[in-house]
């Protein structure tokens, strides 16, 4: 046997062999230039947020609390802090109470009333309002009572969150 035959017998499955080894290498160098990867990668580790239990309000000093808490929430901004501040400060009349529903749950049910202040110079739906809170879930809702003045209060709130800060 002579080395041309050698040659001959045996250069194809050589070129095939080095052309599928060329090809096995560029392929992870062709994720590089956006072509999608020939075996899927696993994938990333997200990081799962752990939303904490929802916390059952049991006392009225923990469903005011949780309205204080909420308002807070929703001031985004220096001014709606600000607005959030002077309205603390102005309205120290709180007052909580458990009710219990026809279906059986129960909600807490705080309300501002600033009606005994005899001089009010200061924006007349801050003078009363209300919200519900869940007793199971802590969830606040502005109650419509009093001309609906907590979800004033909430709107102003917004607005303020909105507004650029100057």
């Amino acid at each position: 046997m002579t080395l041309t035959n050698w040659n001959r017998r045996y250069i194809k499955p050589i070129l095939i062999i080095s052309l599928l080894a060329v090809l096995v290498l560029t392929v992870p160098g062709c994720e590089d230039f956006g072509f999608p990867p020939m075996e899927p990668s696993e994938p990333e580790n997200k990081t799962e947020v752990v939303k904490a239990p929802p916390t059952v309000i049991t006392t009225e000093d923990r469903a005011i609390l949780a309205v204080y808490e909420h308002l807070l929430s929703q001031a985004e901004s220096y001014q709606a802090k600000l607005y959030l501040a002077d309205f603390y400060a102005t309205c120290d009349n709180w007052v909580a109470e458990l009710e219990l529903l026809k279906d059986g749950t129960s909600l807490w049910y705080v309300t501002i009333d600033m009606t005994d202040v005899a001089v009010w110079r200061e924006k007349p739906y801050w003078r009363q309002a209300s919200w519900l809170i869940h007793k199971k879930d802590g969830r606040v809702i502005p109650s419509n009572l009093f001309k609906a003045n907590a979800l004033r209060i909430e709107a102003d709130l917004q607005e303020l969150s909105l507004q650029p800060e100057s």
